[in-house]
């Protein structure tokens, strides 16, 4: 099944990159080249068993201010560790009790409105009995006044309650602690969120609590991948996950603690994903954009590991596999075989020119159609989908997948495929 969406994949890049992907510019044909790293996280989408990882600190968490509050001081800096439990800043609470106060007041005069009402309503009743036939509408009328007052009333106390029950828990809480114990990574500036003194905390119009600051875990370390939509089935949290080093094999092994989809890869760049395709029937045949998450894998021993360093990560199904690849496992789809059994890629060189680079193959995976690049070719290289009509020195342009979205939205024949990991 994987090698045959492989084909199929295979076939539809071809089609996209002979009526898209090499296009006219000043300068002559461009050609579109995306990174290796991307290609090759794809994950299990058919292309790839083995998700690239990276070793990160642990936790990272950000505290958040109502920027609805003054803030009386902040008691960490940047680099400072702290432990769970400790105060990071303290609201002001001077204006927030002077509110609380006149809350109250306000309260108290709508009480004794409501008082004095009920009392008059008395008075009205016992008048009522004692007049004429034709004044007993006046007192009627009157009475019913006041009882709508008295309604009224009622209302704004609940409402003024809320309020001050909110004024109250923020009085009580106007010190703010670190959630969990590590380094101060970063300290907004408090100035930077208007909105009014108290209410509900907000950065400006957005309905959100301000990132102010955050704190990263660097006692431990844990391992990062990327999954998208359409590979979201194969990976579910608390899955035992195998991590491989990339230079000796070495592995270790974890649980999938988290897949972040709150929080997309790239959320504010244009990095967040990728053009997929995708085969349905009719209509939905064609190019889809797919958004990269994060997920997590807590290590059971991280002993030998470093901060940033690039592994494999892949499910442990308990079975030996086979030994880890040590290079890029690239789809074959984008090698050009020769006669001789060697193997060129086109890639992006010098002044983003195209050219033909000559690869060395390793571990070939029959399941995925996917060859090791043991030498020629790192995953921070850009390479080219193969076509006849590409030539050595055309100027090559990095994928970008809003733009590819755009294209394919405009005419389903043109585009560029990537595969987003």
């Amino acid at each position: 099944m994987k090698k045959a969406l492989s084909a199929i994949l295979a076939g539809v890049l071809l089609l996209c990159l002979g009526t898209g992907c090499a296009k006219n510019s000043s300068d002559g044909e461009t050609v579109t080249v995306e990174e290796v790293s991307s290609i090759v996280g794809a994950g299990s989408v058919g292309l790839a068993d083995w998700y690239a990882g990276k070793v990160v600190s642990g936790e990272t968490a950000d505290v958040k201010r109502d920027s609805t509050k003054a803030i009386l001081d902040t008691y960490v800096e940047v680099g400072d560790m702290v432990q769970a439990g400790d105060i990071l800043f303290a609201y002001d609470t001077e204006k927030m009790q002077l509110d609380l106060d006149k809350m109250l007041l306000e309260k108290e005069k709508l009480e004794n409105s409501i008082t004095n009402d009920n009392a008059t309503i008395e008075e009205l009743e016992k008048q009522k009995a004692k007049a004429k036939e034709e004044e007993q509408l006046s007192y009627t009328l009157q009475i019913d006044e006041k009882k709508a007052d008295i309604r009224e009333n009622q209302y704004n106390i609940a409402l003024s309650e809320r309020d001050i029950a909110a004024m109250q828990a923020a009085l009580e809480n106007a010190e703010i602690a670190s959630p969990i114990a590590g380094r101060i990574m970063s300290v907004e500036d408090p100035e930077s969120a208007g909105g009014s003194y108290y209410g509900y905390g907000t950065d400006d119009t957005s309905g959100n609590d301000v990132k102010y600051i955050t704190v990263t875990d660097v006692t431990r370390l844990r391992v990062q991948g990327n999954i998208n939509e359409l590979n979201a089935g194969a990976l579910t949290e608390g899955m035992a996950m195998t991590v491989r080093s990339r230079l000796d094999g070495t592995t270790w092994t974890g649980t999938l603690s988290m897949i972040d989809w709150e929080n997309p890869v790239g959320k504010d760049n244009d990095q967040n994903g990728g053009m997929v395709y995708v085969s349905g029937s009719g209509e939905d045949d064609g190019m889809t954009t797919a958004t990269k998450y994060p997920f997590y894998v807590e290590l059971t021993d991280t002993e030998g590991l470093i901060l940033g360093q690039h592994v494999y990560i892949e499910p442990d199904t308990g079975e030996d596999e086979q030994d880890a690849p040590k290079g890029p496992m690239l789809p074959g789809y984008y090698l050009v075989m020769e006669d001789d059994g060697s193997a060129f890629v086109w890639a992006a060189g010098d002044k983003d020119k195209l050219e033909k680079r000559a690869v060395t193959l390793g571990v070939y995976d029959e399941n995925t159609d996917s060859y090791e690049i043991v030498d020629g070719l790192s995953e921070d290289d850009c390479i080219a989908f193969p076509a006849e009509n590409l030539e050595e020195g055309m100027t090559t342009e990095k994928f970008d997948p809003a733009a590819a979205a755009e294209a394919a939205a405009g005419d389903e024949g043109a585009g560029a495929a990537s595969l987003g990991g």
